[in-house]
């Protein structure tokens, strides 16, 4: 279970936000959690359509001088690109610009195998084919090594990118990149299409209306697809590019959007995000980006087709893939409680799919809650990638354990890295001891929402008006309510039990809540119960009749405390790694009979973990203490306790429990009382 905030919504400057503009008090609200909190800051919240200067970024002008020269003197162009959706994106706008201009272009993309980036064999391909200058899109920051190469093969090169910069600059006639700390423009944050949209407008001399109608729509997707922050320039480059989707001549992306299920008019954020964006990002995980270019560069409606079906196609043997990693993995953590029970997890499988593991390593961070290295092994060769939770710096943690690694990079969150297959085991017994070293509790994934919500600000024109917030995604996302102490009054299931809907009174009101994450026979929540949930708020309309409807996200009993649930969770880890405890703790954690009972009962009727956890703590039985007498129930035959899945069955024919010899009650005892 996440741990719940919630953001400080500024009662007193919503009010004078809501006399300043006319907008709804829900929407000011909204706004001041996000710290949008003025009139000013919120018409441009709204309203703001400036780009600012593009010849703010440092070495532009030297940058469009040499892209131009090579054009008039017909000098052999390559842009050297990305086979992500960014790099995608911004591969086919510069491309498209520099051939209308009539330049002798052309694009390379390397493979996942070949990897991220220049690289020398590269180089020289490009340099044996004719290559004069090489721009990069999306990458090049840190390729000083292959820089210079293209010097000493009297080659040229400008660099366009967005990633974190390095202390040492590649050799190049331009480097762009809004996160140099010599560069003047205002906004850092862009993805490296919108790079790319910048250097294209200052070659059209400032024209950046006209540029944003021809090239918003693919800068838009990249910029989704990189899961940068959805705020400044990012936030009026996305909406005007999901505008110009409506009257889009891209024969491959209107192909796309088609396949995907989607209406051009209704086109947004999400849809690009869980839509369109994988579908271009599954070209570049299976051998090359090249279907993905040629949709986006199709010509005639038949390629188009053809392209957008062989990428639907790819999407699904990602999904494919995907799932049977993490099953792989799954399996790997249950029959291994020592690697489950470590502070950080950590999988390795051979063949695993070097474009998906990232993926699944996110997927098994949200699913435990702890920091995830998911390792694919090929040729002797060990790939990692990375996903974390906010307090473990993933980075930092590879830079403690670099010895094994032939190399790495990222961010706090999310990083990658390679090593020799036979470092694996030492590479990650190194890790797992950094993390017990420097966190002996380990910080625990959060949820914020924006604001508890009064039910006076759930009507219909206010949750109507949430749309003008759009469009979502990164550090804009869509607005998440925390409904405090919730009746249940009725529950039913939709699409077969599939789903759940029950009705809840909020406030004095009630309110229809859908559940797309639960199945009714997971519903267990009862008429009566009082229940807190996290959750989106729109419109629904049916017979043309609209009411407000509520998307839930997370839910938990009311009388949930988690600040004692997290406390308790720590506790419970450590006896399952044996580390030491205070003694003092033991007489509220060690089972006894009297206190099994109340888990005995619930073990027989719930078989969902999380919500078992809250009804035992509603009846004054702890964390640990009521996991511990899960686990003596497992030892005796009476449950099949699967915590890999969040799931425990009651089974008939356990043998009588003894609690003097109990493994479990021995554990709990040896970590209270070690010296």
């Amino acid at each position: 279970m996440k741990k719940w905030l919630v953001k400080n919504s500024g009662g007193e400057l919503a009010g004078e936000l809501k006399k300043a503009t006319g907008l709804p008090e829900l929407l000011c609200r909204l706004l001041c959690a996000r710290g949008i909190c003025t009139e000013g800051l919120a018409r441009e919240y709204f309203n703001g359509n400036e780009i600012s200067d593009p010849y703010l970024i440092k070495d532009m002008e030297k940058a469009v001088e040499t892209i131009e020269s090579a054009v008039q003197s017909d000098a052999k162009i390559t842009v050297y690109g990305d086979y992500d959706c960014d790099g995608i994106t911004a591969t086919v706008m510069l491309f498209s610009y520099l051939e209308a201009l009539g330049a002798d272009v052309d694009w390379y993309i390397p493979t996942r195998e070949e990897g991220y980036g220049l690289s020398e064999a590269a180089v020289k391909k490009l340099h044996a084919n004719g290559t004069e200058l090489i721009v990069t899109v999306d990458n090049g920051i840190s390729a000083v090594n292959e820089a210079r190469l293209i010097y000493e093969l009297g080659m040229e090169l400008v660099i366009t990118d967005h990633h974190q910069v390095p202390d040492e600059l590649p050799m190049a006639q331009a480097v762009l990149n809004p996160r140099r700390k010599d560069d003047a423009s205002p906004y850092k944050e862009l993805a490296g299409c919108a790079v790319v949209l910048k250097l294209i407008i200052a070659m059209e001399g400032g024209d950046t209306d006209g540029i944003l109608e021809r090239y918003a729509e693919l800068a838009a997707i990249g910029t989704i697809g990189d899961v940068v922050a959805l705020t400044g320039e990012n936030r009026i480059i996305v909406r005007r590019g999901l505008q110009e989707i409506k009257y889009s001549e891209n024969l491959g992306l209107l192909a796309l959007i088609e396949q995907a299920g989607f209406d051009n008019e209704d086109f947004d954020s999400t849809h690009a995000a869980f839509g369109i964006c994988p579908r271009i990002n599954a070209a570049g995980r299976y051998k090359s980006p090249l279907p993905a270019m040629e949709l986006l560069l199709s010509e005639t409606q038949k390629t188009a087709r053809q392209r957008a079906e062989e990428l639907c196609e790819l999407n699904n043997l990602r999904k494919k893939t995907e799932f049977e990693i993490l099953e792989q993995a799954k399996l790997m953590l249950n029959s291994n409680p020592r690697a489950f029970n470590s502070r950080v997890l950590i999988v390795c499988g051979e063949g695993w799919n070097h474009g998906v593991i990232g993926i699944v390593s996110a997927r098994l961070c949200e699913l435990y809650e702890k920091p995830c290295i998911v390792m694919g092994i090929e040729n002797g060769e060990a790939r990692g990638s990375a996903r974390s939770i906010e307090g473990f710096s993933l980075y930092n943690a590879l830079c403690a354990c670099s010895e094994h690694l032939t190399r790495f990079g990222g961010h706090t969150r999310a990083a990658g890295f390679s090593l020799p297959s036979d470092k694996v085991e030492l590479f990650s017994a190194q890790l797992r001891q950094y993390a017990d070293e420097n966190f002996p509790s380990m910080p625990v994934m959060t949820v914020e929402a924006d604001i508890v919500p009064d039910i006076s600000q759930l009507d219909i024109d206010s949750v109507e008006k949430l749309k003008y917030m759009q469009p979502f995604g990164e550090q804009n996302e869509k607005p998440l309510l925390w409904f405090k102490d919730c009746t249940v009054l009725s529950s039913r299931p939709l699409k077969d039990g599939k789903y759940t809907s029950f009705t809840a009174q909020y406030g004095g009101m009630s309110f229809k809540f859908l559940c797309f994450s639960t199945s009714y026979d997971s519903f267990f929540y009862a008429p009566g119960d009082r229940v807190d949930v996290l959750a989106n708020v729109e419109i629904n309309e049916y017979n043309d009749k609209k009411s407000v409807s509520v998307r839930v996200k997370d839910m938990r009993r009311s009388d949930f405390s988690q600040d004692k649930y997290f406390g308790q969770r720590n506790i419970y880890e450590k006896i399952l790694r044996g580390e030491k405890l205070e003694p003092k703790l033991l007489s509220h954690i060690l089972p006894d009979r009297e206190s099994m009972k109340i888990p005995f009962d619930i073990a027989r009727k719930i078989t969902d973990i999380d919500y078992a956890v809250q009804l035992a703590q509603s009846k004054g039985v702890n964390y640990c203490l009521f996991m511990m007498c899960l686990h003596i129930f497992a030892e005796f035959g009476h449950l099949d306790l699967d915590r890999i899945n969040g799931k425990m069955y009651f089974k008939s024919g356990g043998r009588r429990i003894e609690l003097e010899k109990s493994a479990v009650v021995k554990r709990i005892n040896r970590s209270c009382c070690q010296q």
